[in-house]
């Protein structure tokens, strides 16, 4: 996608539109609530009720769902009344509302929730894996993780079990890694099933371009693969990298990290998110704005 094309949510008077990079108002500021552009649709909330729109800010979807997800592999997952199925990309309910919790599509599959147990379907809408799990995560590389026996394990797209059901939790793999946890921390393993980053971490999550956010004693940093620190942890909150910049939480305040660990954004924000095609969404004082890369306003805090 052209960085030119990047459109952002903003508030005005307690209603959102979508401004561009340079901070013009190019979707009328006309919804209860709007989500970021996910390829070329955007979730909206009009008077309690989810649908999409596109670039133009036109409804492809009207608002008509309790809850909508992003599209992932062609195809939403949509609650309506008290049970989810998923529509496609012109608003067809390609598969029924018969699931009481629905996920994204993920390789061809999605974890679904029937009863009170979790299995998987297909694209069209047939159980392939039936639901028989307590708790389960979606296929990512080619295997899922599943709670067998009160542990979680990993089974293949035949549900052949690849890797012993032995973690008190397991993540999705990312990267040829997934966060783990045993008795005496957290840490990644890798296909086979070995531990290839120590379990000395109180948190972990998935690796993404390289790098996993982790956690000891209630502050954050990050590691790389080989499980070095990247980024120290030292830091109250922290979220994800994007474009070799940072943000992390200082006392009550945010700012920005680069990869070198030096303070390039100083903290001054009540929140602050992560760089999209060189622009951030920040918070001051519950009022949205956007800054560049030099910490400068693109779209003054309002709301």
């Amino acid at each position: 996608m052209n960085d030119n094309n990047m459109l952002y949510p903003v508030i005005i008077n307690e209603k959102y539109g979508y401004i561009d990079n340079r901070g013009t108002l190019l979707i009328d500021t006309r919804f209860d609530y709007a989500e970021e552009f996910q390829d070329d649709f955007a979730i909206v909330e009009v008077n309690g009720k989810y649908g999409f729109i596109n670039r133009n800010g036109e409804y492809v979807i009207q608002p008509k769902y309790e809850e909508v997800n992003n599209f992932k592999e062609g195809l939403a997952a949509f609650k309506l009344g008290y049970t989810w199925g998923y529509i496609n990309k012109e608003g067809k309910e390609v598969i029924s509302n018969t699931f009481l919790d629905a996920y994204d599509f993920s390789e061809g599959m999605a974890l679904v929730q029937v009863g009170g147990k979790q299995g998987y379907i297909d694209k069209e809408g047939n159980i392939v894996i039936q639901p028989k799990y307590n708790y389960a995560h979606s296929f990512r590389e080619g295997l899922a993780s599943v709670d067998i026996n009160d542990k979680f394990g990993y089974i293949d797209k035949n549900q052949n079990i690849i890797i012993p059901s032995k973690f008190i939790m397991a993540n999705e793999f990312s990267e040829g890694l997934a966060a783990v946890e045993v008795k005496n921390g957290c840490g990644y393993i890798n296909k086979d099933g070995e531990m290839v980053i120590d379990p000395k971490f109180d948190e972990v999550d998935d690796f993404y371009e390289g790098y996993a956010l982790v956690g000891k004693e209630d502050l954050f940093g990050y590691i790389n693969r080989k499980g070095e620190e990247i980024i120290p942890i030292r830091y109250e909150n922290i979220d994800i990298i994007a474009e070799e910049l940072v943000a992390v939480q200082i006392k009550d305040k945010w700012g920005y990290l680069n990869l070198k660990g030096e303070m390039v954004i100083e903290p001054k924000f009540n929140e602050a998110y992560d760089f999209k095609n060189g622009i951030a969404a920040v918070e001051v004082k519950n009022k949205l704005g956007y800054i560049n890369k030099n910490g400068e306003y693109i779209w003054k805090p309002q709301r």
